[in-house]
């Protein structure tokens, strides 16, 4: 071989790997921006959730007072909006991953 095309390869060489670097960086950046964007609607969907639930269980405290049918009603609301909370979450970061791998 020529050591014009040596340095060639050589350079080839060089910047494959750099875009190779670039593209991993490129992907460990999208990643905890994934990550920062999901746990920002965990807080939410739990805020909202649990926030309501908790500000509708002191209403029915002040108007039912400590009774059975406080304690039924909001442990209930508890387990539906627990059971809506993991839903929710499991649905949007399914659809967060597939929009991802889509793009």
């Amino acid at each position: 071989m020529r050591p014009e095309e040596n340095n060639r390869d050589y350079l080839n060489e060089v910047w494959r790997r750099v875009r190779v670097q670039e593209y991993d960086k490129y992907q460990l950046e999208k990643i905890t921006e994934n990550k920062k964007f999901l746990r920002r609607i965990e807080i939410k969907l739990s805020l909202l959730i649990f926030g309501g639930l908790s500000f509708i269980s002191v209403i029915l405290y002040f108007i039912l007072g400590v009774s059975m049918e406080w304690l039924i009603i909001c442990i209930s609301a508890f387990l539906i909006g627990a059971e809506t909370y993991d839903y929710l979450s499991f649905n949007e970061a399914k659809r967060r991953i597939y929009y991802e791998n889509s793009n």
